[in-house]
């Protein structure tokens, strides 16, 4: 019975590692032209603002003050013209 429970410990464990890892792989990558490497540490702050802060994120951007639906809806009326 133990080994069950371990077997699903370590496997519900990998969700959170292969998000991790692929954020330092994100973090790592080189940034798109026109973006200049210093452009990785503002990616890595956003992140960590975002995090830790989101009422930072909700006053900077208003996709972030909006309900889900309400960004789909805005962007299929973009689509529409």
């Amino acid at each position: 019975m133990n080994s069950i429970f371990f077997a699903m410990l370590a496997f519900a464990g990998m969700i959170p590692l292969a998000i991790g890892i692929f954020t330092i792989i994100w973090w790592c990558k080189a940034p798109p032209e026109p973006n200049d490497q210093s452009n990785r540490l503002n990616n890595i702050a956003s992140w960590w603002i975002g995090l830790t802060r989101p009422e930072v994120m909700g006053n900077a951007y208003r996709y972030f003050r909006q309900d889900v639906m309400d960004n789909v809806r805005d962007a299929e009326q973009k689509k529409q013209g």
